[in-house]
């Protein structure tokens, strides 16, 4: 099931299967999907995080067919770097047990199936700089916004 929920930042469409969230897009990005349903509990736990009630998720994720690496990153930056904090992708590789595969972490970055929901936007470039985010053309700027709204000035 699928559906468009609006946010601060544009639409995004929310992906669910049996095991739980599958997909989010990023306002901008379209997704194909199935079935037009919308699983209530989970559009709340999306309303309060836009609305910066809720800094975490507690939903059932499918990340059916994310493995090996790419799932120990995805992991590990929901577990150990909470709302308010950043982490370069060099850091986060080291975090993740491969201190030499940032490049790695920023390809897995860039194939997040789940912003927002796995916080991709809080791994930034050496130095601090802001680095990748998405593909829309305000890609960036969204990654700003959502950083400014947890307190990081970037």
């Amino acid at each position: 099931m699928f559906w468009s929920q609006q946010s601060p930042f544009g639409e995004v469409t929310i992906v669910v299967t049996d095991a739980g969230v599958r997909e989010v897009s990023l306002p901008g990005d379209p997704i194909a999907a199935g079935d037009y349903e919308r699983d209530e509990a989970i559009a709340a736990q999306f309303d309060e995080w836009f609305a910066g009630d809720r800094q975490a998720f507690d939903l059932p994720l499918d990340l059916d067919g994310v493995d090996g690496f790419r799932r120990i990153v995805l992991d590990t930056l929901m577990r150990d770097v909470p709302w308010g904090e950043t982490v370069s992708y060099g850091e986060l590789a080291q975090m993740a047990g491969r201190p030499r595969a940032a490049r790695a972490v920023g390809r897995t970055m860039a194939t997040n199936p789940l912003p927002f929901v796995i916080p991709c936007h809080r791994v930034l470039a050496a130095g601090g700089k802001i680095g990748g985010y998405g593909s829309g053309r305000n890609a960036i700027d969204l990654k700003r916004q959502l950083l400014q709204r947890e307190g990081v000035a970037i």
